[in-house]
């Protein structure tokens, strides 16, 4: 559905103001709604109505086409606005240096970092984020706190050189904080007592960046760019407490997974993706605990950013290719009349067995193509192979469950396991490549 019009150029970022009901809305167009309002890559959307009140003029730009430089963050925090961008230049000053807090409808300084700045919050508590190494003029990697009106070092902070932090997230009484770094052995993802004491997750994961981290039920999910050694699935991970687990593997990432946000008990994900045995490419998942979606349609041109929610609604920033609403840069989508496109049951436990009861392997030791059958009562299988770190080296879609193999010659000699998805489980069975 339109957002009465969308707007302008692309979005960035999402605050929800759940005090008024708003949004607050983030991202490098100079225009919103139908009817063209004024807004600067600063915009308030009520659920029904675009508007520019108290934001102070946005980046103050006055010019036809407006700022290429776009919001990238969003707070509010009491009676002050928090707002990072991709530029020095802000309400024509050129000394505001990538922040800034509004305070009485008056734009003021905030921290002077030195290059791209998030505001990150959780829990009722604000950090540093991006790519920053200063603060206040000085050196200052890493993460710091908001507090009394200034950012103030972390005790124990294990950052001590330039990096990347993109999200964090409270959890089981935790601060997670996803990015690109590598510290206490734990790349891309390390854990905050909130104190002064800090942990890596289990070796951390691969990749080039976590983009987003959320806490769901007894599990941690993180998406982003994830390729390549350290890691179980392509741009998606699982932790559940103790050591990664790859993501479902009925779901086939094909791009960055943007954006996870829990509302009403789900968890929602942006991220292209496709299904085993289907190349239809979709932009959103729903996960009840149970029940894996996708939903809002094929999404073949990766029309998937940034996902917030506003009383019964789901809110994406999509490309402006996207095909229901071309232009307008955000969509919405009911949550309470949704259809799902397609839907997979995943609750069920995996299921460590002997192989000889219901998968059968062969040979095994195996050189070049792995034969396997089952005894279950199905007429297709899916399966993967899986190295010794969860890793998936190799994918079978969809073959006759009475003759079906895989090709296993390219990989290097060694333990792997077979996993098969049937009847809605995952089994799996362990073979020797020689």
């Amino acid at each position: 559905m339109s957002v009465d019009g969308g707007v302008s150029n692309e979005v960035r970022c999402f605050f929800k103001d759940s005090l008024n009901d708003r949004l607050l809305i983030g991202g490098k167009f100079p225009f919103a709604g139908s009817e063209s309002i004024r807004v600067n890559n600063l915009a308030w959307w009520d659920g029904a109505n675009w508007s520019s009140e108290e934001l102070g003029n946005g980046n103050g730009d006055t010019s036809m086409y407006g700022s290429l430089d776009p919001v990238l963050s969003v707070v509010m925090r009491h009676d002050t606005l928090f707002a990072s961008f991709l530029t020095e230049f802000w309400q024509s000053e050129s000394g505001f240096r990538y922040a800034g807090m509004l305070i009485n409808d008056d734009w003021q300084h905030c921290g002077d970092p030195n290059s791209t700045f998030l505001f990150l919050e959780a829990n009722g508590r604000m950090f540093s984020g991006g790519v920053s190494d200063s603060l206040y003029g000085m050196y200052a990697p890493g993460l710091y706190e908001w507090h009394e009106g200034a950012f103030e070092p972390i005790p124990n902070m294990p950052f001590n050189q330039a990096v990347g932090i993109y999200d964090v997230e409270y959890w089981q009484g935790r601060y997670y904080f996803g990015g690109n770094f590598d510290v206490l052995g734990s790349p891309r993802v390390v854990s905050f007592d909130g104190i002064d004491q800090w942990e890596g997750l289990g070796g951390g994961v691969g990749g080039y960046f976590i983009e987003t981290v959320c806490g769901y039920g007894d599990s941690l999910f993180v998406g982003g760019w994830l390729t390549g050694a350290n890691v179980q699935s392509r741009h998606a991970q699982i932790w559940d407490g103790t050591s990664w687990q790859p993501f479902f593997p009925q779901i086939m990432f094909e791009g960055v997974v943007r954006s996870m946000k829990v509302n009403d008990g789900i968890l929602y994900i942006a991220g292209t993706h496709s299904w085993a045995g289907d190349e239809t490419m979709y932009g959103l998942l729903r996960f009840d605990g149970h029940e894996l979606c996708s939903i809002g349609g094929p999404m073949p041109s990766g029309d998937n950013g940034q996902i917030t929610f506003l009383d019964d609604d789901l809110y994406l920033a999509v490309s402006p290719l996207f095909p229901a609403l071309p232009g307008e840069y955000i969509a919405r989508l009911p949550l309470d009349s949704v259809i799902p496109d397609r839907c997979a049951d995943v609750a069920t436990a995996v299921q460590e067995v002997d192989q000889q009861e219901v998968l059968r392997l062969y040979p095994n030791p195996v050189h070049k193509r792995l034969m396997f059958t089952t005894n279950m009562n199905v007429d297709l299988i899916e399966a993967m192979i899986l190295d010794m770190s969860g890793r998936c080296v190799g994918r079978l879609i969809e073959q006759r469950a009475d003759a079906s193999g895989i090709d296993v010659g390219h990989l290097a000699p060694g333990h792997y396991v077979l996993a098969a998805v049937m009847n809605g489980g995952l089994y799996r069975a362990s073979f020797v490549k020689q």
